[in-house]
């Protein structure tokens, strides 16, 4: 997912164009904190998978579809 979302940023999608600056930074906040948390990776337990999964749903708003693994299409933008 990380790498998914990397390829979005840089390809500059223009799903990341229809975010507010506020949920940008949520966005890159969530994600660094996904990646910081696979860095320090030690024995997880469902509490700490349960946090991860919720940083890479957030890291990724705006590039799918809520509850799907579907691309975000135009048009559909969820409110923040």
């Amino acid at each position: 997912m990380l790498e998914y979302i990397k390829k979005k940023v840089a390809d500059e999608d223009p799903a990341l164009t229809e975010l507010s600056q506020p949920r940008l930074l949520k966005n890159f906040h969530c994600f660094a904190e996904a990646a910081m948390s696979l860095v320090h990776r030690r024995h997880c337990s469902a509490q700490e998978a349960g946090r991860l999964r919720a940083w890479l749903i957030e890291a990724a708003y705006g590039l799918t579809t809520p509850g799907t693994n579907e691309p975000h299409r135009k048009g559909k933008a969820n409110a923040d």
